[in-house]
């Protein structure tokens, strides 16, 4: 008889750590949302590199997920030298996160 597991996130399969597991995540959803910019915006990858200041083999890796490649820090920098900057707000018991455009 199989044993079926439910996970939170795909990063639970590789991971004990909650924390761990967070961070992946996040890595994962910021490199998508710069995917998608760079995508929508029609631009090749040395375009993309010249607008994130990276080296194109660099935006290479991040167009093709290689998440272990990148920090999020580096992945937040990248989307402010793209124009936008978060805020954090914790307000009431909830944080949110304001996403302005610089």
């Amino acid at each position: 008889m199989t044993k079926t597991r439910k996970f939170d996130s795909i990063f639970d399969t590789v991971t004990d750590s909650k924390e761990e597991s967070s961070e992946l995540q996040t890595r994962a959803d910021l490199m998508i949302a710069i995917r998608d910019i760079v995508n929508q915006k029609g631009w090749k990858q040395a375009e993309a590199a010249e607008k994130l200041s990276l080296s194109q083999p660099r935006v290479s890796d991040l167009l093709n997920g290689k998440i272990d490649l990148f920090s999020i820090d580096l992945l937040m920098t990248c989307l402010f030298r793209l124009g936008f900057r978060f805020k954090p707000l914790y307000q009431d018991e909830q944080l949110t996160i304001a996403v302005q455009t610089t």
